[in-house]
């Protein structure tokens, strides 16, 4: 019997709480419901691959985390999201 079936049958029987077990407060934030393909240079994504791995995340956690901190730092010295005028269409 797998440790699945196992914990699947206790709960069957209403025999899921162990006295080890603890309650965990969870607080959920706003849903990440939206998926942006971002093209990079393959040194790039290896960049970003090894920098993740070092601070032990996945590679697009931390281009979101970069993504999000630069959002954050424009909103707050300049109180609104980048100009159009900054990107650079190619």
């Amino acid at each position: 019997m797998s440790d699945l079936d196992k914990v699947v049958k206790n709960i069957e029987k209403d025999d899921a709480w162990n006295e080890t077990d603890e309650v965990v407060d969870l607080k959920v934030k706003k849903a990440m419901d939206k998926v942006i393909p971002v093209r990079l240079p393959t040194d790039k994504w290896e960049q970003i691959r090894q920098v993740a791995k070092e601070l032990g995340i996945g590679p697009t956690t931390l281009a979101r985390i970069w993504i999000l901190e630069q959002l954050r730092e424009r909103q707050k010295t300049c109180g609104k999201p980048y100009p159009m005028s900054l990107i650079n269409k190619s």
